[in-house]
């Protein structure tokens, strides 16, 4: 029989949670978003009470939720989760697979890359936008990893505004093949996120050691800090954004700055998938501590008090 239970949390899907309480293990669970949330307000859920109260239910009976941002910890919270059974466990990466990388050349054009599943709430058609609308000066290309819902589109807005020459769509890498592709990024992009996320291509940005724009929110504070570890703006300010990603176009030795300062900062917390396994090994040691010690108060012949 099982000592505990660590699951990543799905709709529709209890079984962990059942199963736990008839083995009586502790059951740890995984929460990377709010699920019935977003695929109410994202995808074509059917049945969307019934998907957020079987949420709240695994929420619920679970003895650790492990969220990966404090920003979806009140999420769990605010589901009846009591907070001494919520603990913040990010995603990680795995260092080895981002050895240093030297600077690219400091002439030359100016790559801006993106790397991860294309849909439209990324926020790329404002940056097509903006390269198109940028006046002339330091050239740049936009490099695009990934596939997805919202790549025909993407393409042929590069069409229509006249960039195709200035646009790479790359498609679908091979996983070893990602760490190589992110060095060749000047300025890595994170153009939009959901305000809960911890989104794995920033964690990937920074153990490559890459300059960072993303959005100033406050999941994504939890990683970047802006002007130490990335630039940052205003969510939905397109021009913000722009004025932070031409800034550093022109600005090598601000790229390398940001980019070992973010690196450093990966290891520094440790913020590995290792460092991450550690860390919910002894969230599971301590939740089966807890379990025991009834047990044992129990056999050693104690009974509550009563009154």
């Amino acid at each position: 029989m099982a000592s505990r239970s660590i699951i990543r949390a799905n709709l529709f899907h209890p079984a962990g949670a059942l199963v736990a309480a008839q083995r009586g293990v502790p059951l740890l669970l995984e929460v990377n978003a709010p699920l019935a949330e977003e695929r109410a307000r994202f995808g074509r859920l059917s049945w969307k009470k019934l998907a957020a109260e079987s949420e709240r239910f695994v929420w619920r009976r679970a003895t650790r939720v492990l969220p990966v941002t404090q920003v979806l910890a009140g999420h769990v919270a605010r589901a009846g989760v009591p907070p001494a059974r919520i603990a913040v466990v990010p995603n990680g990466i795995e260092l080895a697979d981002f050895p240093p990388s030297r600077p690219r050349a400091e002439e030359g054009t100016v790559i801006l890359g993106f790397i991860g599943f294309l849909r439209e709430w990324h926020g790329l058609e404002g940056i097509l936008r903006a390269l198109a609308a940028a006046p002339e000066g330091r050239r740049m290309l936009l490099r695009i990893v990934g596939e997805g819902p919202a790549r025909a589109g993407l393409e042929s807005l590069a069409r229509e505004l006249g960039i195709t020459r200035q646009v790479e769509f790359l498609g679908l890498a091979e996983r070893h093949a990602v760490p190589g592709l992110i060095a060749g990024f000047d300025v890595a992009l994170q153009p939009s996120a959901v305000p809960y996320a911890c989104p794995l291509k920033l964690l990937e940005y920074m153990a490559a050691g890459r300059a960072i724009v993303a959005p100033d929110q406050p999941n994504l504070r939890e990683l970047l800090q802006h002007d130490s570890t990335a630039l940052l703006f205003a969510p939905g300010d397109a021009a913000a954004q722009w004025r932070a990603i031409a800034t550093l176009a022109a600005d090598a030795p601000l790229r390398r700055r940001l980019g070992d300062a973010a690196r450093r900062d990966v290891i520094l917390r440790d913020m590995t998938w290792a460092g991450q396994a550690r860390r919910v090994v002894a969230l599971a040691e301590a939740a089966m501590a807890e379990q025991r010690a009834p047990r044992r108060h129990q056999e050693a012949g104690y009974a509550e008090p009563m009154g």
